[in-house]
């Protein structure tokens, strides 16, 4: 099962809005989950396994493949921003010595 299944399943059918409201979570936190701009911590894992009717250490391995399947491109924006960061600590050297 992918992430994408089990927050849809988890779900089953509510809104994010109703979701959150019934699982305690702030609503803009659920919307990052389901938008796959975060992913869920512990507490939320167990909400998820619970909702979707998944064992708890399914929802981790899912969690886990996720993670590593997003990793590499997370390194290479890491990669690009000490690049950036480098670039810029040159310019204002040689700026401030000027």
């Amino acid at each position: 099962m992918s992430y994408q299944e089990l927050i849809a399943r988890a779900l089953s059918g509510r809104s994010v809005n109703g979701a959150a409201k019934a699982w305690g979570v702030p609503q803009k936190t659920l919307e990052n989950y389901v938008k796959g701009k975060t992913l869920p911590n512990y507490t939320t894992a167990a909400i998820l396994a619970r909702e979707s009717g998944i064992g708890l250490a399914e929802v981790m391995t899912i969690l886990i493949n996720e993670e590593h399947r997003r990793k590499p491109m997370k390194e290479m924006v890491v990669a690009g921003f000490r690049m950036l960061t480098n670039a810029l600590n040159r310019l204002y050297t040689g700026l401030s010595a000027a």
